[in-house]
Formats: C-alpha cells, structure tokens, sequence
C-alpha cells in the first residue's frame, strides 16, 4: 500500500503597500493596481457608465489626485489589522469625517499597455450600514467604526471593447484581498435588477440577494452613497485570497 501524503497549503506574503501601488499584471495585458491622481479622470468617466450617478464624490476625487484616498489601507497591510486600526483611528480623530473616510476607501484600477484606464472599481465606506446603525441607537463614533469592517462597492466598470476578458472579476478578488487581510468580513455592493448581473457575481464567489428597494440617506457620513434599489451581492468571509 502506498503512503498517503497530505500537499501542504502553499504559503504566502503578505501584501505589502507597495504592492497594491505597484499592482498585478492582469488580464489581456492590463495592469490592475491601486488608482494614481492621474487615473482619476478616466476612472471617474468609466465609473459613470456603471449606472446613473454613479461617480467619485468630490471628496472621493480629491483624495485620489492629492494621494491619500486609502492611505490608512495602505499603512496598516504589512502591520496586521491592529495596526490599521490604530491607523485608522487616528485618521478619523485627526481630520473631518468625510475626508477620513477616504482613508478606507480604496479604488482599483486595470490599465493597458498603453497606461489607459479600461478597468475601475472603487469600494467605499458602507454609508447605508451607518444610517441603518445610527437609526438603531448607536453614536456616530462607533457607527463610523464599521467602515473599518464592512466595505461598499460603490462602483465596478469595464471599457466596453474590454469586456469579457476577465478584468472585473480580477478587480474583485484583488479588492477582496486587501480588505480580508485588513481584516474585514464584509464586502457587499448593488446593481440594478435589470442589468442581470447574479450570474457574474455568482461565479466570483457572490452570494446573490433578491432585489429589494431602498432609497438613500438625504444626508450621508460618508463619501458615496448607494443608488436606490436593487438586487446586491456580498462577499463570503474566508474568499480566497491567493497569487499575492
């Protein structure tokens, strides 16, 4: 009888900053990395194509071209989650709400051989999760806190001659690597029920929710809020997070 032997689980780096500045390579020659002040208007013009009124916040935007939209995520990979707690916690103790708020928000970009950006997809803190929070009794310290937990994809979209290719599903599972080793258990986002888009998310480890209707906040913590309506998708905690 032969020996059984166990493969022992292939063990990985951690993602540093660097990393995520620098990126991935990608599908069809892309490059998938962390959104520079240069991308900001190529990605916001993408991201309006994702659906109405889909685009950065001004705030958002600001962060992104001076560079320090994500700057907690970035200090706290390498250090463990404590260490972007402590990060974050002096971002939002430091600075007005809705500019630390930038600081967990994170934007990732595909670009091409060329440097143009055909991919974006920007995760943002979860505004509708904090509402929800503070209608329930919580102060706005602790309701706020969630964002360093939860996460929101505000928006994912792909260059139409780009399509097809695998970019968005690589956006996702790149994004969902950072946040799980920042040590989130959630990333859910919505789209419209007519676009149909369960099969996609299904496929890249989604848990699919029937549509539902909601309208959003008048007036928002946070620097996105959601569209109203519509069927959304969460992450299942424990995603894969491998090739780093």
């Amino acid at each position: 009888m032969g020996k059984h032997t166990t493969k022992k689980a292939r063990q990985t780096p951690p993602l540093s900053a660097d990393r995520v500045r620098a990126g991935w390579q990608g599908p069809a020659g892309t490059r998938i990395h962390l959104a520079r002040p240069q991308d900001a208007d190529a990605a916001d013009a993408l991201m309006a194509t994702s659906g109405d009124g889909v685009e950065f916040m001004p705030v958002l935007r600001t962060a992104i071209e001076d560079g320090s939209a994500a700057s907690t995520m970035l200090a706290g990979l390498g250090g463990g989650t404590s260490a972007y707690h402590d990060a974050a916690s002096h971002a939002f103790t430091g600075r007005p709400r809705n500019e630390a708020l930038t600081t967990v928000c994170l934007t990732l970009v595909a670009t091409d051989e060329q440097d143009r950006t055909v991919g974006v997809l920007s995760a943002t803190a979860p505004g509708t999760v904090i509402h929800m929070a503070m209608n329930s009794g919580y102060g706005i310290e602790k309701a706020v806190a969630l964002s360093m937990f939860i996460a929101k994809i505000h928006g994912l979209a792909v260059a139409e001659h780009a399509r097809g290719q695998g970019i968005a599903a690589t956006l996702l599972k790149r994004t969902w690597q950072i946040y799980q080793q920042l040590g989130y258990f959630l990333l859910y986002g919505s789209y419209e029920a007519d676009c149909d888009l369960s099969a996609f998310y299904t496929r890249c480890g989604y848990t699919v929710h029937a549509p539902v209707r909601a309208s959003p906040p008048t007036a928002s913590p946070c620097p996105s809020c959601s569209a109203p309506a519509t069927t959304s998708a969460c992450s299942p905690a424990g995603a894969p997070a491998d090739d780093r």
